[in-house]
């Protein structure tokens, strides 16, 4: 017993010399008692660690002990706390490792016997004495739990928002992508949001009933403009010079067929009040974008916090090609981010941890400037270029560079064997030059972004082709609500470090 409190004081010490409040569950027990080497020692000390409501619960494996104590310790501890943390334990486990000591040993045994139940654990081994590098993962550990402790009160709030929402999905099924869609049924009973579905011909009836063509909207003369929004957005982006218009493409060789897509933002919008929507996605692809005109106008919009006439609004979560889970991932990212914009992007590119987001053309104009811009500023820097080249009925994208040195947060939920997970980590944005629209698509808008980890890893994480993404590091709240959803998890921090639950 001395033997393993002068190890455990090695630890205690360490953490102690670097500021860390480290609360001992044998403290003021009797010597013999202050290692939990019973059952009724295990639900004590426990116990009495879950009264005084720590960031993290450390196990230390300095030598070989009963793996099974372990996992008892965690879950009555888990049970032990009371409201918003009731069942969530942050655990990490140290092992002692040196070849005359199974620490390590007794360290594995535990994740596996956590494993088997899926309890959530990081593992940190090595010398905490001798190797400054051990203490570092350690302390890393604590301050991210220490991060998921600070967002609880944000993650439940949020949790209690997203109960009701409503999903309205504007078409089918986009590019026969599977990931696009998602069971209606899962989603009430697991997240408690409920669906509607409308034909994209919605948006069209209304569209064609706001500006008065000559012949098919968008190709012939504009005669008159009867809905004044729309009127109003035109003239604050083009006339008014609030935007940045290049008619040299086919596919945008004047302003008239931006005019019909902004009569489908505006369609949009009144489709989604009418049916008291609270995030949506369009299809778009193949009908719209081959008979009427591409929705980048519409959903880069409905994503941003200031509408084309110039004028502050709410952002609404929105997905390209009716991707419900991308949609879905973008909701949770805006209620966890204050009710700031989230966006929608194609997962490019990645070449030496530079991931490139860069896809159909409808980030939020929010994106091209730092978060603390003036969206104002930000709309006088968006670009309005004709689209590529497979788009038959044409129309202009939405381009603009995210700014470097920002930290944003990339996510997904997806589902594996028909069970929700969440893949998220934080990236540092690069600085993207004009230039770099001719590496990928002319038209699309760019972001450039560092990862924490390396490609292979990044694209074998990946569950899919499409992401949403926030301003800031919201990982650790992302773990958080992740936990209450009681779904699986693969969640990297800023310096690689990895968080995961199985589903």
């Amino acid at each position: 017993q001395a033997a393993l409190l002068a190890g455990e004081a090695l630890l205690v010490e360490a953490l102690r010399r670097q500021g860390v409040e480290v609360i001992r569950g044998g403290e003021g027990l009797p010597e013999e008692d202050q290692i939990a080497w019973n059952t009724g020692l295990v639900r004590l000390q426990a116990r009495r660690l879950a009264e005084a409501r720590p960031d993290a619960f450390l196990i230390n494996h300095g030598d070989w002990s009963w793996p099974y104590d372990a996992r008892d310790a965690v879950q009555v501890f888990a049970h032990a706390l009371q409201g918003q943390d009731h069942g969530i334990a942050r655990v990490l486990i140290y092992c002692h490792k040196e070849p005359e000591v199974p620490g390590l040993v007794a360290g594995m045994a535990s994740g596996g016997a956590f494993r088997r139940i899926a309890l959530p654990y990081r593992l940190v081994f090595g010398r905490v004495d001798r190797d400054p590098e051990v203490l570092e993962r350690i302390l890393d550990t604590l301050r991210f739990y220490r991060r998921r402790a600070e967002a609880v009160p944000g993650v439940m709030e949020a949790l209690d928002r997203m109960t009701g929402l409503k999903y309205l999905a504007l078409g089918g099924m986009s590019l026969k992508m599977c990931t696009g869609t998602a069971d209606v049924d899962q989603w009430a009973k697991r997240f408690g949001i409920t669906y509607d579905a409308l034909d994209q011909s919605e948006l069209t009836r209304r569209a064609v009933e706001m500006v008065e063509w000559s012949g098919k909207p968008g190709k012939s003369d504009l005669l008159s403009i009867r809905d004044p929004r729309v009127a109003a957005a035109l003239r604050h982006l083009h006339d008014e010079g609030h935007g940045r218009f290049d008619f040299s493409r086919d596919k945008l060789p004047d302003v008239r067929i931006f005019a019909h897509q902004l009569a489908f933002y505006y369609a949009a919008v009144d489709v989604m009040r009418m049916y008291d929507a609270d995030f949506l996605g369009i299809k778009c692809q193949d009908e719209l974008s081959g008979l009427e005109c591409t929705q980048c106008i519409a959903t880069a919009f409905l994503n941003n916090d200031m509408g084309p006439e110039g004028l502050a609004k709410k952002p609404v979560p929105v997905s390209c090609e009716n991707d419900m889970d991308s949609s879905l991932t973008q909701m949770v990212l805006h209620l966890l981010n204050g009710g700031k914009p989230a966006g929608f992007g194609d997962f490019r590119d990645i070449e030496d941890r530079v991931l490139a987001i860069v896809n159909c053309g409808q980030h939020p104009p929010y994106f091209f400037g730092p978060p603390e811009e003036d969206g104002e500023t930000k709309l006088d820097r968006t670009e309005y270029l004709g689209q590529e080249v497979w788009y038959h009925a044409g129309g202009s994208s939405v381009r603009g560079r995210t700014p470097g040195g920002q930290v944003m947060t990339v996510a997904r939920l997806y589902r594996e064997n028909l069970r929700y997970a969440l893949v998220a980590m934080p990236v540092e944005t690069l600085e993207p030059s004009p230039e770099i629209h001719e590496r990928y698509s002319v038209s699309w808008p760019v972001i450039l972004a560092k990862t924490p980890i390396d490609d292979e890893r990044v694209i074998d994480l990946w569950p899919c082709n499409h992401l949403g993404f926030s301003y800031g590091d919201l990982t650790p709240a992302l773990v958080e609500m992740a936990e209450r959803l009681d779904i699986g998890y693969t969640i990297y921090d800023r310096k690689g470090n990895v968080y995961r639950k199985e589903s």
